[in-house]
C-alpha cells in the first residue's frame, strides 16, 4: 500500500448545507422511523434513488416504476419502454430529471396535471443513442450531465453533446461536486471532464481502484472520497489523497459502503448489509441504524437529505423515512426495552428505565461508540410492573407491582414481603425513616446500614397513596384519583395517622375525581378535574390558582406537574404535554408545548412521567417504551411545507380526472399553483367534482389537518380534519374557487393551494338558451299579437254575423210581422172580398126580388108608359144583376192579394173554365156552396157538381179535400 495510506490524521472541519454548523450531532436512542413498503408502494421492492421537487412531493427510482409521493398516496408510472428507472435528479428550478435504461428525460405535467415523462432520446445525435443505464444524473452550473457506461451525456441550452467513456477499463462511479464532474474508473482512476475532455487526476488510480461510491464536500476545499471497503480519503483538490476517520474504519472496512449523503452537522454512510452510519463534522461515529433498529433491510442503495433535514432512504426492499432532524428520539423494543414507559433515573453513569415489564439499564455517558453501544438490559429480579425510582440518600429505591425494591449495580433486591408499593416519601424530622406509599396505606421503613427495613404498616389510612406529597408544616398530603384528597397528620411514634382531613367537590374542587398534588415552585398546587388549585389554610378551602390558570386553562384536566433544576415546570394533561420556562429566575413562565404535539396521546394514562436531566436530556414514558426529547435542538418553527391539490375529480357513475394538480404553463419548473390558462369550464351536467390533497410534511404525515373552502359556495373554512379530500355535489353555475390549507403536528401552517373553475348553467339557463327564450317570447308574442287580432276578428265577424243573424232575425220577424200583416191584410181583404161578394150576393138577391116584383108589376100594369118606363128600369136592374162586368175588376185585386193565384191556376189548370175559375175564387175566399151558389147563380147542388168537375179536370186524388187544396195552393 502506497505511503499516503499510512499519512493518516484525523481533520476537523466546518459544514454549512442548508443550516449553519453548531455543537456536534447528539443522538440518543433511535430516531423515528417510518417503514414504506412494496406494498404501501405497489412496486418493486428494489429502490434506487430519491428526490424532492421545489413542493416537497418526493419521487423514487424503482426498479419496475417511477414512483411519485405526497405524503398520504403513491403514485406509480413505468417508463414508456417499460425498463428499471435508475437516477433521478432535481435542478434548482425543480424540474425533475429521470434516468432508465436507454432513455432518459425529465418529468412535466400533461394537460391534466399529471406528471409524464419527457423523452430526450430524440436530442441525442443517432450515432450516440446506443446505451445502458443511466446510473447518475448529475446538476451542474453548466448543464445536465446524464452518466452512462457509454459515455456522458451533456444537456446544455436544450442540446445534448456526448462525451465518450466506454474505451476507459474498469466499472466507472460519477459524482458533481465543487463545480467539478468527476468520472471514477475502476481500472485507470479519476478523471475530471473539463474543456470538453476527460482529464485525469494525478495520484488516482489506486483510491479509484478501491471503487469509489461517494465524493462528499470535506473541510476547507478538500473532497472526501468514500470507497466501498477501504474507508474514507479526503482530496485537496489538485492531486494528494489521504486516509480519513480512523474512528470508523472497522465498520468502513468490514461492510460494503454502497452510497454517501452529506448533512448540516456530518455525513451519513450507506451500506450494503448493515444500515447506516452517521459521521459527527469531525469523522466520528453518532448514529447506527439498521435493520435491528428499526429499518426495513440493511441494504441502502441511496440516501436523500430532504428540505426537512430528515433522511429518505432507497433500500433493497422498501423506503424509509427517517427523522433526525428532530429533537425527539424513542427508546423501544429496538433499543432492548419492552413495555410502556413509567420512570427513568439517569444515575452514576448509567440510565435506568422502568417499564410495564421491568427495570432496564444501559451504561450513558457523554461519548457513546454507536458501532460498540449494547442494548438496554433488564435489571435481573425486577420483571413486572415498575412505578418509580427513586435516588434517596445514595439508594435507588424501586416501587413496582411486587414490593419495594433496592437497586444494586444490575441487580435488586426485595425490601419487604409487603406489596403493591407506588412511592417513598422522606419523614419530616426523622431523617432516618422513609413513608412507603403502597395499594392499602402507608408502611414505615428505617434505614439501618444504607437499606431500608420495614418497620410496620400505619395505622388510620387505609387507601391508596399513589400520588404523595409534603408540606412545610409536615403534613402528609395523599390524592386519590376516585374519592378526593387527605390530609394527614402522624403521631409522634409514627405509628398511627393522628389526624385525617378529607377534601373533595365540597372544599372548593369542581368534582371528587382526578385531584392531583404536585410541589413545584417551593408550593404545593392541586389539579383537579378542571383547573388547577391552591390551599388557602384560613378557610380550610381550595381556590383556583390564577397564574397556572391562565398558563394551562382553566377548562383542561391537567394530569402531571414536576420542576426541574432550573426551575422550569413540565406539564401533560389529556391530550398535551409542555414545560412553563422560568423567565430570567422570577417567577414568571413561558409556555412552550408545540413542540410535543408529537407526543399527543402517547402518555401513559394516569402515570405520566416526565424527568428532565439537563440542558440536553429529558424523558418521558410512552404507551410504547420513552421518548427522549433534547432542548438543545435548534427546532426549525418557520419550516415551509406545500399544501398540494393531487387530484380534481369529476363524480358521477364513472369518475373522471379534471386534474392531477402539476401545472407548468410556459416552462419545465413544476408548480402547485394553476395557472388562468387551466380554468377548466364545465358543463353543468358535471357540477358534481372531489378534491383529493395533501400536505409535504412527513413526519406523522398521517396527523396533518386540512381547512378548506369553496368560494361561491360557502364563505367560512371549514373545521381543522384530517381529511383527505372533500366532495362538493349540485353546484350551482358560476364561478369557484377552491382553497385548501394544512397544518403540521407543530400547528405550523402549509401553503394555501387554489383551484379555480366554472360550471356553466344548464342548457335550459344557457345565454344561448335565454336569447332562444326571448325570441320564443317574441314569437309568442307575435302569435299572441296575431291570435288575438285574428280573435278580434273573429268576434268582430262573429258580432257581425251575429249582428246580420239579429238582422236576419228582425228581418224574419219584420217579415213575418209583414206576412202577419199581409195575411191579416189578405185574410181582412178576404173578407172584404167574401163580405163583398156576400153582399153583392144580397144585393142581386134583393135586385131579384125587385125584379120579380117589377117583372110582376109590369103585367099589372097597363099604362104602356109607365110599362115602356119599368122595362126601361127592369133592364136596368138586369144590368146591374150580372157580375160579369165587376169579375174583372174582382179578378184583378184576388190575383193581388193571393199572388198571382189564379194566373198560376190557370197555368198549371188550362183545362178549367171561367165558372170554374170563379168558383175556385170562392173557394179560396172559404165560401162555402150555399154562399157560392147565387154568385154564380146556380144552385147548391149546382155548386157541388161544378166542384166535382173542377176536382177532375184538376186531377186530384179522392183523399185530398179540394178546399183545403185551394186554400194551401
Amino acid at each position: 500500500m502506497s505511503t499516503f495510506l499510512i499519512r493518516h490524521t484525523i481533520i476537523t472541519f466546518l459544514i454549512s448545507l442548508a443550516v449553519h454548523a453548531g455543537a456536534q450531532i447528539r443522538f440518543e436512542g433511535i430516531p423515528y422511523i417510518t417503514n414504506y413498503t412494496r406494498q404501501d408502494y405497489n412496486s418493486s421492492p428494489f429502490n434506487w434513488g430519491i428526490v424532492q421537487d421545489a413542493r416537497g412531493i418526493i419521487y423514487a427510482a424503482n426498479n419496475y416504476h417511477l414512483m411519485e409521493f405526497d405524503g398520504n398516496n403513491w403514485r406509480v408510472n413505468p417508463l414508456p419502454n417499460r425498463t428499471v428507472v435508475r437516477s433521478l435528479a432535481v435542478d434548482s428550478k425543480g424540474v425533475v430529471y429521470v434516468g432508465g435504461q436507454a432513455d432518459f428525460g425529465y418529468l412535466k405535467p400533461n394537460a391534466k396535471g399529471e406528471m409524464v415523462f419527457i423523452s430526450l432520446k430524440s436530442k441525442i445525435q443517432p450515432e450516440h443513442q446506443t446505451f445502458a443505464d443511466v446510473w447518475k444524473i448529475c446538476v451542474t452550473d453548466i448543464g445536465i450531465a446524464f452518466c452512462t457506461s457509454a459515455g456522458i451525456y451533456y444537456l446544455q441550452n436544450d442540446t445534448i453533446k456526448f462525451y465518450k467513456t466506454s474505451d476507459r477499463v474498469g466499472l466507472v462511479s460519477f459524482f458533481y461536486i465543487s463545480q467539478r464532474l468527476f468520472a471514477c474508473f475502476g481500472g485507470e482512476g479519476i478523471f475530471e471532464l473539463k474543456n470538453q475532455e476527460l482529464v485525469f487526476i494525478p495520484n488516482s488510480q489506486q483510491i479509484a481502484a478501491h471503487l469509489i461510491t461517494g465524493m462528499l464536500p470535506g473541510p476547507g476545499n478538500t473532497i472526501l472520497c468514500v470507497t466501498q471497503e477501504h474507508g474514507i480519503f479526503s482530496y485537496d483538490g489538485y492531486s494528494h489523497f489521504q486516509l480519513w476517520t480512523p474512528l470508523s474504519q472497522d465498520f468502513l472496512r468490514g461492510n460494503k459502503i454502497s452510497c454517501a449523503a452529506a448533512i448540516s452537522k456530518g455525513y451519513v454512510l450507506g451500506s450494503s448489509h448493515n444500515g447506516l452510519l452517521i459521521l459527527d463534522k469531525e469523522g466520528r461515529p453518532v448514529m447506527h441504524l439498521n435493520k435491528k433498529k428499526g429499518l426495513q433491510n440493511d441494504g441502502i442503495e441511496y440516501i436523500y437529505p430532504d428540505n426537512n433535514g430528515n433522511l429518505w432512504l432507497a433500500l433493497r426492499d422498501g423506503i424509509d423515512y427517517v427523522e433526525i432532524n428532530s429533537p425527539f428520539t424513542i427508546f423501544n423494543s429496538k433499543s432492548g426495552i419492552s413495555g410502556s414507559g413509567f420512570t427513568s433515573l439517569l444515575q452514576n453513569d448509567k440510565l435506568y428505565l422502568g417499564t410495564s415489564e421491568g427495570l432496564y439499564v444501559k451504561t450513558w455517558g457523554s461519548r457513546k461508540d454507536p458501532l460498540r453501544e449494547s442494548p438496554f438490559q433488564i435489571v435481573e429480579g425486577s420483571q413486572g410492573q415498575t412505578y418509580n425510582l427513586q435516588h434517596i440518600q445514595s439508594m435507588l429505591l424501586l416501587t413496582h407491582n411486587l414490593g419495594p425494591f433496592i437497586v444494586n449495580n444490575n441487580n435488586v433486591k426485595k425490601l419487604s414481603s409487603q406489596t403493591g408499593a407506588w412511592l417513598f416519601l422522606p419523614v419530616p424530622g426523622h431523617p432516618t425513616y422513609l413513608l412507603c406509599g403502597t395499594y392499602t396505606g402507608l408502611d414505615l421503613y428505617k434505614l439501618e446500614n444504607g437499606t431500608p427495613v420495614f418497620q410496620w404498616k400505619v395505622k388510620g389510612f387505609e387507601q391508596s397513596a399513589r400520588v404523595m406529597e409534603l408540606d412545610d408544616e409536615g403534613n402528609i398530603w395523599i390524592a386519590h384519583g376516585y374519592i378526593g384528597l387527605y390530609k394527614i397528620k402522624l403521631s409522634e411514634d409514627l405509628r398511627e395517622a393522628e389526624s385525617t382531613e378529607f377534601y373533595n367537590s365540597k372544599s372548593g374542587f369542581p368534582s371528587d375525581v382526578f385531584i392531583n398534588v404536585f410541589k413545584v415552585n417551593n408550593e404545593l398546587v392541586f389539579p383537579g378535574e378542571r383547573g388547577v388549585f391552591r390551599y388557602n389554610k384560613e378557610k380550610n378551602v381550595f381556590e383556583p390558582h390564577e397564574q397556572y390558570n391562565n398558563l394551562l386553562t382553566k377548562t383542561n384536566h391537567t394530569r402531571k406537574l414536576v420542576e426541574d433544576g432550573e426551575g422550569n415546570i413540565w406539564f401533560s394533561s389529556a391530550d398535551e404535554m409542555g414545560v412553563l420556562k422560568k423567565r430570567n429566575g422570577g417567577t414568571n413562565y413561558e409556555i412552550t408545548k408545540t413542540i410535543f404535539n408529537k407526543l399527543q396521546r402517547r402518555l401513559v394514562g394516569g402515570f405520566e412521567h416526565i424527568a428532565s436531566y439537563d440542558d440536553h436530556n429529558v424523558i418521558i414514558g410512552t404507551d410504547d417504551g420513552f421518548v427522549h426529547f433534547d432542548p438543545s435542538h435548534n427546532f426549525n418553527n418557520d419550516h415551509t411545507f406545500s399544501t398540494v391539490l393531487r387530484k380534481v375529480e369529476i363524480t358521477g357513475e364513472q369518475d373522471s380526472l379534471l386534474s392531477g394538480g402539476s401545472y407548468s404553463a410556459f416552462t419545465m419548473m413544476i408548480g402547485h399553483q394553476q395557472p388562468d390558462s387551466l380554468h377548466p369550464v364545465l358543463p353543468y351536467d358535471l357540477n358534481a367534482l372531489r378534491f383529493t390533497f395533501s400536505a409535504t410534511s412527513y413526519e406523522d404525515a398521517s396527523r396533518v389537518q386540512y381547512q378548506f373552502k369553496l368560494d361561491g359556495y360557502e364563505t367560512n373554512w371549514s373545521a381543522w380534519t384530517r381529511l383527505t379530500s372533500k366532495e362538493y355535489t349540485n353546484l350551482k353555475e358560476g364561478d369557484y374557487t377552491f382553497y385548501v390549507k394544512s397544518k403540521d403536528i407543530y400547528n405550523r401552517e402549509g401553503s394555501i393551494s387554489t383551484f379555480k373553475f366554472t360550471v356553466l348553467p344548464p342548457w335550459y339557463r344557457s345565454y344561448v338558451a335565454y336569447g332562444l327564450y326571448i325570441f320564443l317570447i317574441l314569437l309568442l308574442l307575435y302569435f299572441v299579437s296575431r291570435f288575438t287580432k285574428v280573435q278580434q276578428q273573429k268576434t268582430m265577424r262573429l258580432k257581425e254575423i251575429q249582428h246580420q243573424e239579429e238582422v236576419l232575425k228582425a228581418e224574419k220577424e219584420i217579415i213575418k210581422l209583414n206576412n202577419e200583416k199581409l195575411e191579416n191584410e189578405l185574410q181582412h181583404k178576404n173578407k172584404e172580398l167574401a163580405s163583398s161578394a156576400m153582399h153583392i150576393v144580397h144585393n142581386v138577391e134583393t135586385i131579384q126580388k125587385i125584379k120579380t116584383a117589377l117583372l110582376a108589376a109590369i103585367e099589372a100594369v097597363q099604362d104602356n108608359d109607365a110599362k115602356s118606363h119599368m122595362r126601361k128600369v127592369l133592364r136596368s136592374i138586369a144590368n146591374e144583376i150580372s157580375l160579369e162586368n165587376n169579375w174583372e175588376q174582382f179578378e184583378l185585386h184576388f190575383n193581388q192579394i193571393h199572388q198571382n193565384f189564379l194566373v198560376r191556376l190557370r197555368k198549371e189548370f188550362p183545362e178549367l173554365t171561367h165558372n170554374d175559375i170563379k168558383l175556385i175564387s170562392y173557394l179560396k175566399l172559404n165560401l162555402s156552396s150555399k154562399e157560392i151558389a147565387p154568385l154564380l147563380n146556380l144552385s147548391v147542388r149546382g155548386v157541388e157538381a161544378s166542384r166535382y168537375r173542377i176536382r177532375k179536370k184538376m186531377n186530384l186524388n179522392p183523399s185530398i179535400n179540394l178546399t183545403e187544396f185551394i186554400l194551401r195552393y
